[in-house]
């Protein structure tokens, strides 16, 4: 016999031996009794929960809706299974859809708030039903939109947040686009606005530059153009710099004059990177004043302090902290 001869064999005989034989017996009758089941399942009087889509049509051009209608609504029907089982994989297909009619509900107003009851959904959903089918419930049970007739302004937008930089970083620059939006809302509303405000947001811990979108404040019977605003934000960061600045004397009478030993000290202080070219000695101001100096009769030196430091900067040292100093007499008409 050839191998494939023999490898016949052996998956017939166990296919059809004794023991798979009982297999393929409780199969069939596991598989009759589910039948049974589904055709009394099917028989049964149900409830299903199936989704509908909404959509608003025959808008006019001139038109501009604001709230608009939800997408779509859920509805439970109640029926034979073989009925509702049906609807499913016939919506699976060809999904069920309501159309509102706009001009139906045009008030002919310059603007208006539309509200759409239960039994009028309800008349609107029957049309793709069967005659048996029954409707439970809608949710939600009200549709509503409102609209307007092209009524509105542009205004600035205002962010409401927080932009916080990383400890080794700073917000070196934040703009937002676009920096005005269109609003369309009622006059009455139009009239108090006088600029639109970002949702809360919080931005912290940032070391590097970014983009964020960020939705606008919602309002009731407001819509913006567009809905969302770009946050670009800037960051940059900071850096350690190390200048000489000199030591000089304030208030001296003219024929005195300080001297200082060194006569300039080193300022090492952190700035911003964009900063990092433009901080110049003559920015710092490192001087004592005669009264101070005649004040110090506990020590020979001079302790140093800054008496101001350009923006931008931060955690000023200076090295040495002490000078040596002495008032030198200076000969009236010469000059040192």
């Amino acid at each position: 016999m050839s191998r494939i001869g023999r490898s016949f064999n052996k998956w017939r005989d166990k296919l059809f031996g004794t023991r798979s034989h009982e297999v393929l017996v409780f199969c069939f009758f596991l598989a009759v009794s589910f039948s049974f089941w589904l055709l009394q399942a099917l028989n049964e009087t149900l409830e299903k929960e199936v989704p509908i889509k909404v959509r608003l049509e025959n808008v006019p051009e001139d038109v501009v809706i604001i709230d608009s209608l939800p997408s779509s609504i859920s509805v439970t029907l109640h029926d034979r299974g073989l009925i509702l089982a049906r609807q499913s994989i016939s919506n699976i297909f060809r999904p069920k859809r309501i159309k509102v009619d706009f001009t139906k509900y045009n008030t002919g107003k310059a603007d208006a708030e539309v509200y759409i009851s239960s039994d009028e959904i309800q008349r609107l959903i029957r049309r793709h039903l069967v005659v048996s089918t029954k409707i439970q419930a809608i949710r939600p049970d009200t549709l509503r939109f409102s609209y307007n007739h092209g009524l509105s302004k542009t205004l600035p937008v205002k962010l409401a947040g927080t932009l916080k930089a990383s400890r080794q970083n700073y917000i070196q620059s934040i703009l937002v686009e676009p920096e005005s939006v269109k609003v369309f809302a009622p006059k009455a509303i139009l009239d108090t606005m006088q600029v639109v405000y970002s949702e809360a947001f919080d931005l912290e811990e940032l070391s590097g530059a970014g983009n964020y979108q960020v939705a606008l404040r919602k309002q009731k019977l407001v819509k913006y153009e567009p809905e969302r605003v770009n946050i670009k934000v800037g960051v940059g960061y900071y850096t350690e710099k190390t200048i000489k600045v000199p030591v000089i004397g304030l208030n001296f009478p003219a024929e005195k004059k300080l001297r200082t030993f060194p006569a300039q000290v080193n300022v090492t202080f952190k700035v911003e990177s964009g900063r990092y070219d433009k901080i110049r000695p003559e920015d710092f101001v490192l001087a004592t004043t005669y009264e101070e100096l005649l004040e110090n009769t506990e020590s020979s030196k001079l302790s140093l302090h800054l008496k101001s430091m350009p923006a931008g900067v931060s955690n000023a040292r200076i090295s040495p902290k002490e000078v040596d100093y002495l008032i030198e007499q200076v000969a009236e008409g010469v000059d040192n």
